[in-house]
């Protein structure tokens, strides 16, 4: 017998010794993990180039969860890292089911091998059914990364329209688009007033800010972050939006306390950043940067941080922005907030039913807790707005960062992509959330700087606005001193005396 037909011999006795292998199996087994299908079929070096990979990308996944789950929450939450976990489960899902065709061929290729000297093989209908076997584990596949993978894109779509760059619109007021265009202003000019709207006053354009230069101060660990409330209602026409909550959190890392200070809507005649005096209220500013983009250099919520951070006279970290209607739904999404009412408000003229509530702890869903932060007769003063306002931000802040809120997680991140626009860097919101957590066991202090302490009301008459008050800077100088010593402006004299007009205590 020639070398030729002997080697023939030999292939053909190993063919019938390999075991017979199920190709569904094969397939099983590779859907199971990558590789365990070539394993089945004694492919050792195809099981390992199968495994390895997928090994590698898991263990990367979960090395994001090392920090717990606020940790994951805050990693995903920035766009390149929710794109590298969305390709992540792409590739798993695409090296699955090539794993799974690989192993399901090498069966059926070893099943063909065997019978080709026999007439005998597996019935079109067995066939039929082995290839159903593997289309049906296939869309399995594709279902079970598809829930990973859209959670993935959720977090990816509310990290890109959550953190916003400098210098841009920082406000999201494209929740309810205006069913006719937005009117113009000019400088010295007043927009058409809309109905049953009393119109803005005139705005006084200054020449274009050139910010003053502040004082080196000392860094004493203190992290602020500015929340602003914007009205953008579909009742208030885009160019009557105006900034309906300001509140500053002060979160001191060292001694793990929180400040809250609440910043007045109505705050008038109160000195610019750029120089000279302000004589509309502080709640216009930002419609006005936003109107007049070519005189606000800084950009809108640029313009309003600045102007904030010249008067308190501290350095303003991040800023945060949340309109009123997001603002209802993502209170809804997190299951509602609990509150503890200290006194009832009874506001018969809220529109359009009024609103009632009575004292003692209350569980607030998204349209009750609107009003509670936007009632301003009959559940007291001014001030019992701003701590209203402070105490409801507390309460979410409570509920947000509740593990139960896991499974309404994409409706949540959707709320709050509609809803938040922050300059909080991507990379920076684990920080932000560790120092919330941190200081969530701590009592917060409540400030609200208005009268009779903080400022002064104007008399009616005095000035063309209503409800206007005008800051006692002194108070405010030495407020900022207590609350930040050596961290405050106001602890450098030429500061002081710019701001307050008087010697600074103590120079």
């Amino acid at each position: 017998m020639d070398p030729q037909t002997q080697a023939g011999h030999r292939v053909k006795r190993r063919r019938r010794s390999a075991p017979l292998r199920s190709p569904s199996a094969a397939a099983l087994l590779s859907f199971l993990w990558p590789g365990l299908g070539q394993w089945y079929m004694g492919r050792r070096l195809s099981t390992l180039l199968y495994a390895i990979p997928p090994i590698a990308i898991v263990v990367a996944l979960l090395s994001l969860a090392l920090g717990g789950l606020e940790s994951l929450v805050a990693r995903l939450l920035d766009p390149s890292v929710a794109l590298l976990v969305l390709a992540g489960i792409g590739a798993l899902a695409l090296w699955r089911l090539v794993s799974m065709v690989h192993a399901w061929w090498l069966a059926t290729r070893r099943e063909r091998r065997l019978r080709a000297d026999s007439d005998e093989g597996p019935s079109r209908q067995r066939r039929v059914a082995r290839v159903g076997a593997l289309v049906t584990l296939a869309l399995v596949v594709a279902v079970v990364h598809a829930v990973p993978g859209w959670w993935a894109f959720a977090f990816y779509r509310a990290g890109t329209a959550i953190f916003q760059p400098p210098q841009t619109s920082d406000v999201p007021l494209s929740t309810f688009p205006p069913s006719t265009p937005a009117a113009s202003l000019s400088p010295g000019t007043s927009p058409a007033p809309a109905a049953s709207l009393r119109p803005l006053p005139t705005f006084v354009v200054p020449a274009s800010p050139v910010p003053t230069q502040p004082p080196q101060v000392a860094d004493d660990g203190f992290q602020n972050v500015l929340f602003v409330g914007v009205d953008a209602t579909p009742q208030r026409p885009p160019d009557h939006r105006l900034t309906d909550a300001m509140i500053l959190a002060s979160f001191d890392r060292t001694n793990d306390t929180l400040q809250m200070i609440s910043i007045p809507r109505n705050i008038t005649r109160f000195p610019q950043y750029w120089g000279g005096t302000h004589e509309q209220k502080l709640n216009q500013l930002l419609l006005e940067a936003q109107t007049n983009p070519e005189l606000y250099p800084d950009g809108p919520m640029g313009t309003l941080v600045a102007q904030i951070s010249f008067l308190l006279g501290v350095e303003i970290d991040y800023y945060a922005t949340v309109d009123i209607p997001g603002f209802e739904r993502l209170v809804d999404e997190v299951g509602g907030v609990d509150v503890v009412v200290t006194e009832p408000i009874a506001d018969p003229e809220y529109e359009p039913d009024g609103f009632y509530l009575g004292a003692g702890p209350q569980h607030l869903d998204g349209a009750t807790a609107v009003k509670f932060v936007r009632s301003r007769k009959g559940g007291g003063s001014n001030e019992d707005r701003s701590l209203r306002q402070q105490l409801l931000l507390l309460g979410l802040r409570k509920k947000v960062s509740d593990p139960a809120i896991i499974t309404r997680l994409p409706e949540v991140l959707d709320a709050i992509a509609a809803t938040v626009r922050t300059n909080l860097p991507p990379d920076g919101l684990d920080e932000a959330l560790s120092l919330a957590r941190e200081s969530q066991g701590a009592a917060a202090g409540q400030v609200w700087l208005g009268p009779p302490r903080y400022a002064a009301e104007i008399p009616a008459g005095e000035i063309d606005l209503e409800n206007a008050a005008e800051l006692r800077m002194d108070q405010v100088a030495a407020l900022s001193i207590d609350l930040w010593g050596s961290a405050s402006r106001y602890s450098d004299v030429s500061y002081y005396r710019a701001l307050v007009g008087a010697a600074a205590p103590g120079s």
